[in-house]
């Protein structure tokens, strides 16, 4: 996929940001976490933990190219950013991560993850609970880093239909009271799969309303769906990123 890439942009484009999906890549959880592991103290305990095991996975996608690939990959792009995700064999347990990877140092500078779990995952979803690591700056320019569902923050529909007293309403509106105060430039989001252009919209657009800071956004298109795809690959471009 990687040399596909480079094969049309290689000297004709340079980048700031290769965006992925997320699970982009995955790995399973260590040994000493895959029993027994209470999800509320993992989120205070065992997230550098998981990042750590996540690394390793990073370096070795990034050791296994071709030398060449990889040398072209840096000459075109500042900077990877990697969805990943991590899997207890033993049950339902998941967490969904997303590095930030400095190609020009070879090395990850950045984690965060999703905090926003869907209703399916809010047993079994490993939170990342620092709301600040969503927020970085990088070549001067403020930048939002989203897990998948987290862009669901900014969506009326999902907002509107939320408990007004529960905790996902009252950890959407904080998230996005300090994305206010941070006014960002750039928001990358790191969705699943993408396959038609009204999964993301409503949240999109509500951006662009809310927000007159962001001069771009983006998501990481994995363009699949099982059951076969329902919208077009341009219309799903088109509608998933901001270019100004």
């Amino acid at each position: 996929m990687i040399e596909k890439f480079l094969a049309t942009e290689y000297k004709k484009r340079t980048y700031e940001f290769i965006l992925t999906p997320g699970g982009f890549l995955t790995f399973d959880f260590p040994n000493n976490l895959q029993y027994d592991l209470d999800i509320a103290k993992a989120e205070k305990q065992s997230v550098s933990s998981l990042q750590k095991e996540a690394n390793s996975g990073i370096a070795s996608f990034f050791n296994n190219l071709n030398p060449t690939t990889f040398k072209r990959l840096k000459e075109t792009a500042d900077y990877f950013t990697i969805g990943i995700d991590g899997f207890n064999p033993t049950n339902y347990q998941l967490i969904e991560l997303v590095a930030v990877y400095d190609l020009k140092k070879g090395k990850v500078i950045s984690w965060t993850g999703k905090f926003y779990p869907t209703e399916g995952q809010k047993k079994d979803l490993i939170k990342i609970n620092d709301l600040d690591t969503h927020f970085i700056e990088l070549n001067n320019q403020r930048i939002v880093i989203l897990g998948c569902h987290d862009l669901n923050v900014f969506s009326p529909r999902g907002q509107a239909t939320a408990n007004p007293h529960g905790w996902k309403k009252q950890l959407a509106d904080r998230f996005k009271t300090q994305c206010k105060k941070f006014k960002p430039e750039i928001i990358l989001q790191h969705p699943h799969t993408t396959d038609t252009p009204n999964i993301w919209n409503l949240a999109w657009r509500t951006v662009e309303k809310e927000m007159p800071n962001v001069k771009h956004f983006a998501s990481g298109i994995k363009y699949y769906n099982r059951n076969g795809v329902r919208g077009d690959i341009d219309k799903v471009l088109e509608k998933t990123k901001r270019e100004t």
